[in-house]
């Protein structure tokens, strides 16, 4: 009893000076004796409550307060999004870690401190206390930024604040050029649906009630060149008809289709002129996927899903002329939409890999390419 009282009081006054003595300091010449003279009175727990665990060097929270902007943490990658942000500037993060430090390019990070530009991924490199470390990718996504500011469309239904079942009458676009879509009918709104992805909402679209957002002020849906970048994150709940996704300039504009003849497949296209089948892949009933469609002026039309190149096209849709509609779903649309972005020039392959690594950390989808680009 004595021997226990005269450990008690040596930890607690040892563990109130921070010397390299100090036994609760795992990294000390005496952590390990301290513990053993627990370990023999019966006591399991490391001095003063020390994790014992060395090897620790997890990021266990990311965030950066200025864009108000908590990262998603998945594995070694960490992503973040910005719906305002439209040029790069210096920026300071918060974060935690069970690491004993933390560096970018060989530089000592501080939480709350340290001074980073986000224009490239960061490479935080987590050391632990025995010397070991693992990096973390950090991915600023600023879809505004990207085509060199083309982004004329972004549409995400977690930006939406409704409750379960509301019909929505407007989707607010956050490309900066307010091209929002509405619908004045009340009962061709679509549903605002809670918890349909990874946590995260959807609109529901059906052919039932002829589902389906427009607008007539559109501003910037021409592509430059002929060019442009088409994604989308959704679930088909079915295939009826022909039936459109999205629609830019109405008669004779670009059009993002499904087909079901013969097969249910993707095929961007031109109203009433004609359309592509970039892979000829069946698109999926009942599950949650992320589908790009990037044309390179007049050249290649790829299809992507989550991030994997499924196919190509060494030609691409025709030329289609400027107007300011725009339409998602022709009312032939059984489909829930999570998350819509249209830029009207071809993204360069770093900011695709971006794009759909910011797409697949939020929406936990998979793929073979894991890229987060540079």
């Amino acid at each position: 009893m004595k021997l226990f009282i005269l450990l008690t009081f040596f930890l607690a006054y040892a563990c109130s000076f921070p010397d390299i003595k100090n036994p609760c300091d795992p990294s000390s010449s005496t952590y390990l004796n301290a513990f053993a003279i627990k370990i023999a009175l019966g006591l399991n727990s490391p001095p003063c409550g020390t994790d014992l665990n060395l090897s620790r060097k997890e990021i266990n929270s990311y965030s950066i307060p200025a864009l108000g902007l908590t990262g998603i943490i998945s594995g070694n990658q960490i992503s973040l999004a910005s719906d305002t942000l439209s040029s790069f500037s210096p920026l300071i993060a918060n974060f935690t870690t069970t690491g004993s430090s933390i560096t970018v390019s060989g530089v000592e990070q501080q939480s709350g401190v340290s001074v980073n530009s986000y224009n490239t991924n960061l490479i935080y490199k987590v050391t632990a206390r025995d010397g070991s470390s693992q990096d973390y990718t950090v991915t600023l996504t600023a879809p505004r930024t990207y085509g060199s500011g083309s982004l004329r469309i972004w549409l995400r239904a977690d930006s939406l604040n409704l409750t379960d079942g509301a019909p929505v009458a407007t989707w607010n676009d956050l490309s900066g050029f307010s091209n929002d879509f509405a619908q004045a009918i009340p009962a061709q709104q679509p549903i605002y649906i809670r918890n349909q992805i990874n946590g995260l909402p959807s609109l529901r679209f059906t052919q039932v009630a002829s589902s389906a957002l427009e607008t007539s002020t559109g501003t910037g849906f021409y592509g430059i060149n002929d060019s442009g970048s088409f994604f989308i994150v959704l679930k088909f709940n079915q295939h009826i008809g022909a039936v459109t996704i999205l629609n830019l300039s109405g008669v004779n504009g670009r059009q993002f289709d499904i087909s079901n003849s013969p097969n249910v497949v993707f095929t961007p296209g031109r109203n009433g002129i004609g359309s592509i089948v970039t892979s000829g892949l069946l698109i999926p009933l009942s599950s949650y996927i992320a589908i790009g469609s990037i044309q390179n002026l007049l050249t290649s039309q790829n299809e992507i899903w989550n991030g994997d190149l499924k196919g190509t096209q060494t030609v691409g849709v025709l030329g289609y002329v400027s107007s300011g509609s725009a339409y998602i779903s022709n009312g032939n649309l059984d489909a829930d939409i999570a998350e819509l972005l249209f830029f009207n020039t071809a993204l360069s392959q770093n900011e695709i890999d971006k794009v759909f690594c910011y797409l697949r950390l939020k929406y936990n989808l998979t793929s073979t390419n894991k890229s987060c680009g540079l």
